[in-house]
């Protein structure tokens, strides 16, 4: 996969969460390239890119369940957890070789959807600079 291929990849799985759960999402950050290191040692290049919805949902805990579903039906590795604390934090991580790395976070407050692409070849700085 190439630099355009990991940030589509990225941007499609993020959008995707975002447009099941509805409302009126928000680009907070990206899609941003940034330098990686490749499983050969090499420098690589990845991108990250997160979308918010400001306040949440109604029902965090469905939501959490429907985005674990979405992503495991899409042949992600997926793993709930929570925050410490009285009114903790719910979320699900998920893992995938094209999309990287995936995190959803739900709270009545504020629900995030992050994505970090998979590492491939690439220059980041120059990526930045061909404002990729």
């Amino acid at each position: 996969m190439n630099a355009n291929g990991a940030k589509d990849a990225v941007v499609t799985i993020v959008d995707d969460t975002s447009d099941a759960l509805g409302g009126e999402w928000d680009v907070y950050s990206g899609p941003a390239v940034e330098g990686c290191t490749m499983s050969d040692g090499s420098d690589g290049a990845s991108y990250s890119y997160i979308t918010t919805l400001r306040p949440g949902g109604s029902d965090p805990e469905a939501d959490v369940a429907a985005v674990d579903g979405l992503w495991r039906d899409r042949g992600l590795t997926t793993e709930r957890y929570e925050s410490g604390g009285d009114d903790p934090i719910l979320g699900v991580r998920g893992d995938e070789e094209a999309a990287g790395s995936l995190d959803f976070l739900a709270d009545a407050r504020m629900y995030s959807v992050s994505g970090l692409s998979a590492c491939v070849e690439g220059d980041a700085a120059q990526l930045q600079n061909d404002g990729e």
